[in-house]
C-alpha cells in the first residue's frame, strides 16, 4: 500500500511540480541527521530557506521585520487545524504588511505617549477617562499647552456639523430647515460665499443626482488646531470616501441618523432624539491639511493596524486564550472578536485613516 501511494500519488505530483520548474529534494536529504535545515521532523517549514527567499523578494526589509513575517507564518498558535489552515492561507494570499522603520520609527513610535489629554464633551465619558489616569477637558480651547506631537480623532470628523449643497436649476443652493410652520420642512436658499468657495476649491462638479456635504466647519477646526497647537502630526479615523468615488455611492445624501445604534429616520422627523452623522469627504480634508503645510496620506484602517503591530497584539491574546480557562478565557475571546471586527475590510477595517505630518 505504501508503495502504491508513492508511485501513484506522490511521484506523479513530484514530476508535475518539476515540470513546472520546481526543484525536488528528497526528504531524507532534509532530515536532522543529514542536514542543518531543521532540528526535528516536527519543523515542517524550512525557516532558513523561508528567510532567504523573503529577503530575495523584498530586499528592502529590515531584520526585525523579516523575523516578524517569519514568526507570523511559523510560530502563531491556533485552536484547531481548520483555523490554522484558513489563517495561513489568508496570510499567503493577502500577504503580510509590515511598517518599515527608516530611522525615525513609525508615526506611533515617534509620539511621546506619556502626556495625553482627551477632549470629551460628555461628563460621563470624562469620568471614565479620568479613572484611566488620563487628563480630560471639555473643549480643546481649555487646553493650556503651546504645542502638540499628535492630534488624534476617532470618528470625530463626522460629528462636526456640515451644511448641504444642492445643484438645481443651473445654480447652487443650500438645503435648510424651514421652522416658520408647525411642521418642519426643507427649503432652499442661495448658497453662502464660504460654502460656494469650498465647493470650487475642492473642484466638486455640479451633479443633480446627489447632495454635497460641505465641510467648512472641519476645515475651520483643523485650521484653529494648527494655529493654537502647531501639531507635528494628525491622525484621523472615520467612515467616508474620496471625491473621485462619490458618484459610485448609491445614496443621494450621505447624511443619515441613528437611534440606539440603528439606522433611523430623516433628521426633521424626530428632531433632538436621533444622532446625525455623515460620510466624510477625505479628499477635501487632505487638501486642507496640505494647504496648511502637511504631508498627507490616506489608507484603510486595516492597513494602518497591520503596519503598527496588530498581529503581535492579536497573537499575544491568542496565546493567552489557549492557556486560560473559564470566564478569563471568555474575556479574552471577546477581545479577540473585537480585534477581528476592527480589522474586517467589509466593516470597521474599511474605515479611512488619514495621516498628516508637518513638512
Amino acid at each position: 500500500m505504501a508503495g502504491d501511494e508513492f508511485t501513484k500519488v506522490e511521484l506523479p505530483a513530484i514530476e508535475q511540480l518539476q515540470s513546472l520548474g520546481w526543484s525536488y529534494v528528497k526528504g531524507e536529504d532534509l532530515s536532522p541527521d543529514n542536514s542543518n535545515e531543521r532540528t526535528s521532523f516536527k519543523e515542517v517549514v524550512l525557516e532558513r530557506r523561508l528567510l532567504s527567499n523573503i529577503k530575495k523578494i523584498n530586499p528592502w526589509i529590515s531584520e526585525q521585520n523579516l523575523q516578524k513575517v517569519v514568526k507570523g507564518l511559523t510560530k502563531t498558535q491556533y485552536i484547531n487545524l481548520i483555523e490554522a489552515n484558513q489563517s495561513i492561507w489568508t496570510v499567503l494570499n493577502e500577504c503580510v504588511s509590515v511598517m518599515q522603520d527608516l530611522g525615525k520609527g513609525s508615526l506611533i513610535e515617534q509620539i511621546d505617549l506619556k502626556n495625553i489629554t482627551a477632549v470629551e464633551l460628555s461628563s460621563t465619558a470624562r469620568k471614565v477617562i479620568h479613572n484611566k489616569g488620563i487628563l480630560s477637558v471639555k473643549s480643546y480651547e481649555d487646553l493650556n499647552i503651546l504645542s502638540a506631537d499628535l492630534v488624534y480623532g476617532n470618528e470625530i470628523l463626522d460629528n462636526i456639523p456640515c451644511s448641504i449643497g444642492v445643484y438645481k436649476e443651473n445654480d447652487w443652493y443650500e438645503k435648510v430647515v424651514d421652522i416658520s410652520k408647525d411642521d418642519l420642512s426643507y427649503a432652499y436658499q442661495p448658497i453662502r460665499d464660504e460654502q460656494l468657495n469650498w465647493i470650487n476649491l475642492n473642484k466638486i462638479e455640479p451633479n443633480k443626482n446627489y447632495e454635497v456635504e460641505i465641510q467648512t466647519n472641519i476645515d475651520n477646526l483643523i485650521a484653529n488646531l494648527v494655529s493654537k497647537f502647531q501639531p507635528k502630526s494628525f491622525l484621523f479615523f472615520d467612515y467616508g470616501y474620496e471625491q473621485i468615488n462619490r458618484e459610485k455611492r448609491k445614496y443621494k445624501s450621505l447624511l443619515r441618523t441613528y437611534k440606539k445604534h440603528h439606522l433611523s429616520v430623516d433628521p426633521i422627523d424626530d428632531p433632538g432624539n436621533v444622532d446625525i452623522t455623515y460620510d466624510i469627504n477625505f479628499s477635501a480634508v487632505k487638501e486642507n491639511l496640505k494647504a496648511l503645510g502637511y504631508n498627507v496620506s490616506l489608507k484603510k484602517q486595516r492597513e494602518f493596524l497591520l503596519e503598527n503591530g496588530f498581529n503581535d497584539i492579536y497573537d499575544d491574546l491568542k496565546n493567552q486564550y489557549i492557556s486560560l480557562e473559564g470566564i478569563e478565557r471568555l474575556k479574552i475571546n471577546s477581545e479577540l472578536n473585537g480585534l477581528k471586527a476592527i480589522l474586517d475590510s467589509n466593516g470597521l477595517g474599511g474605515f479611512y485613516c488619514l495621516i498628516a505630518e508637518k513638512i
